[in-house]
């Protein structure tokens, strides 16, 4: 191997090896500032973003955590899990109200050791819903515990959430609290008013370090959006109305597809979003194939009732969670009874989709059929179920064993049953 080969694949090795190298060198100086966006709702996707951003900065040793705050509230949990995250934090965090810091952002904002907010921002106005005696009581609890925690005014930190508190010069009796730059500043919830980041990096002493920018990526942004009460329950019920559609129709088509891809999206969100790992998607699969199987295997059950609760598991633990789990599970398996009957009363005349499963005319003897099967004399006759009907299955009927079928009855095995209808090859029975 000549000179110029060997110079070529060292450069090669450096220009790979450089850049990590370099990262390194940063994140074990600490020399650097952590900035963290919190923009728009509150959910628990931006909880978990949160949460791990904070944990890599302490990890790493940085020298502080500048949080970017602007947002109009969301979910109380989530904010809950947020302000943990940042008091339990060893270095520094400072949150820098760059808009508003509204309802649940303001607990947010309040937890941190040092407030800067931009002229013509706000906080406050964090009024719960719903506004009952019990759910006020506990967040005006929570804002007024942290605002102690950090050395601020409770009295102030609890007017945000309750409209009975009244406060001199601020915020009169009836009206929920919300604050400008200026009074936020006045009663000690804005340590200074700044005009921007470098304004505030400047206030900390920190312009000579590097600054780390996180970003809410584009998978936790559809994790965020997929994991929503509203967006997770419309999600189960497609994937529920879609996998029952496909189950009823032979080969593989449009409703399993679409099937498919909503229950990923579910499991995948939940997983992305860090409430849960992957292995409640695995366990919805082994439910369904359980549940596919008792379909086809004569049985007691065993597999249908061992499938459900599968599928049930499956989904509220993938779920941020359990409420939000059953709730949506509870939405999915109401929209499925409601809108099976209205597809198959309105679309089933129209389209194919529910023939190949229902027998839409019948062979009768008044349409000039003729019974060539020679079982026109069971009819009346009794017998026992061989295997459990469901509808179909095979019974004992005259010392022969024959397939029948129920009028939509499920049947176990080894009950009595008697022929009440004998069209064509068709054999139908009901209970004795």
């Amino acid at each position: 191997m000549n000179i110029r080969r060997i110079m070529a694949i060292i450069f090669i090795i450096a220009g790979l090896v450089l850049p990590f190298t370099s990262f390194i060198s940063l994140a074990s100086s600490g020399n650097y500032v952590y900035v963290i966006p919190v923009k728009d709702e509150i959910t628990p996707a931006m909880a978990v973003f949160l949460s791990n951003e904070i944990q890599k900065a302490n990890d790493l040793g940085a020298k502080g955590i500048i949080i970017e705050i602007t947002t109009l509230g969301g979910r109380v949990d989530s904010a809950l899990k947020m302000t943990e995250a940042i008091m339990n934090s060893d270095i520094e965090v400072v949150v820098y109200v760059q808009n508003r810091a509204v309802s649940a952002g303001a607990l947010i904002t309040i937890s941190a050791d040092k407030i800067f907010m931009a002229p013509g921002s706000q906080i406050g106005a964090a009024e719960p819903r719903p506004n009952d005696e019990k759910t006020v009581s506990f967040v005006k609890a929570e804002f007024g515990a942290t605002a102690e925690a950090r050395g601020r005014r409770t009295d102030v930190a609890e007017a945000m959430v309750d409209k009975n508190i009244e406060i001199e010069g601020l915020v009169a009796k009836g009206e929920i609290l919300s604050m400008k730059a200026s009074q936020a500043k006045e009663f000690g919830y804005a340590d200074a008013i700044l005009d921007s980041r470098e304004d505030v990096l400047e206030e900390m002493g920190w312009t000579d370090l590097d600054i780390v920018e996180t970003e809410f990526s584009f998978a936790m942004r559809i994790a965020q959006f997929v994991t929503s009460y509203e967006v997770a329950s419309l999600l189960l019920s497609i994937g529920t109305i879609a996998i029952i559609i496909e189950l009823g129709t032979q080969g593989f088509g449009l409703p399993g597809i679409v099937g498919i891809i909503s229950f990923l999206l579910y499991f995948g969100g939940n997983a992305i979003a860090g409430y849960s790992e992957w292995w409640p998607l695995v366990l919805f699969i082994i439910g369904l194939a359980m549940i596919i199987a008792e379909i086809f295997v004569p049985g007691f059950g065993v597999l249908g009732i061992g499938g459900i609760i599968s599928v049930i598991v499956g989904i509220v633990l993938s779920a941020p969670d359990l409420t939000q789990g059953l709730l949506s599970l509870t939405i999915a398996v109401v929209a499925s009874i409601i809108i099976i009957p209205i597809l198959f009363i309105f679309i089933s005349k129209k389209t194919n989709l529910f023939k190949r499963v229902i027998l839409s005319e019948a062979e009768t003897v008044e349409e000039g059929y003729v019974n060539a099967s020679g079982n026109d004399h069971l009819l009346g006759k009794t017998g026992k179920a061989l295997t459990t009907l469901r509808p179909t299955g095979t019974a004992l009927i005259d010392g022969k064993r024959v397939d029948v079928v129920t009028d939509g009855e499920y049947l176990p095995n080894n009950t009595d049953i008697k022929v009440i209808k004998v069209e064509g090859a068709r054999i139908v029975v009901e209970k004795k």
